[in-house]
């Protein structure tokens, strides 16, 4: 089995997105779209999600966030807001009191509005350059998921994005990383 550790994943799986030209990532945007419209959201009255760093071509996540404004009005959508000193997350309601403004590494994120406790949190989306069969992801290396992951109620859903299908394993796995429970790709949705 060939395994490659998160640095070498995040650098490649990284390039591979950057190297999307403009139609293939808005074509893979639909797929990701699609697969997520045939989650079952039975039960999840608030949903965390972040917005794009697009940038970076992460999934566009606002495609999923007009879709549940639109189906799914009852679902609280809330946003994170980082705090790069302490490597904190809070969660933000998506409200009529939301403010956002890009911070300095370029995400849209809030600066103001109504916090929303953690433990209110039914399924969170979570941002991964790569991933593995077992449902261990590569993010940006800071860990700011998988200390959020790590504070959320029993029963709370991850749920990856990736354009890309699964690496058979990330080498470097520890006890802080935390796996997902399904992962949406163009091709299918990985349950693990």
């Amino acid at each position: 089995m060939i395994t490659s550790t998160k640095q070498q994943l995040r650098k490649q799986y990284l390039a591979r997105r950057l190297g999307l030209l403009a139609d293939e990532y808005a074509r893979l945007n639909g797929l990701l779209l699609a697969g997520f419209k045939g989650l079952d959201l039975r039960g999840v009255g608030c949903i965390h999600i972040y917005l794009p760093m697009l940038q970076r071509l992460e999934p566009d996540t606002r495609l999923m966030i007009d879709w549940l404004k639109g189906h799914h009005p009852h679902i609280k959508r809330v946003f994170p807001k980082t705090d790069l000193a302490s490597l904190r997350m809070d969660a933000y309601a998506d409200d009529g009191a939301l403010e956002l403004e890009e911070n300095s590494l370029g995400i849209l994120e809030p600066v103001a509005g109504n916090l929303v406790d953690v433990g209110d949190i039914d399924m969170v989306i979570v941002p991964l350059l790569a991933f593995d069969k077992k449902g261990y992801r590569v993010g940006y290396g800071k860990g700011f998921y998988d200390r959020f992951m790590a504070q959320c109620k029993p029963g709370t859903r991850f749920v990856g994005l990736s354009f890309f299908e699964p690496v058979e394993a990330i080498a470097d796995i520890d006890g802080y990383d935390i796996p997902l429970h399904l992962c949406i790709t163009p091709e299918k949705v990985w349950v693990f």
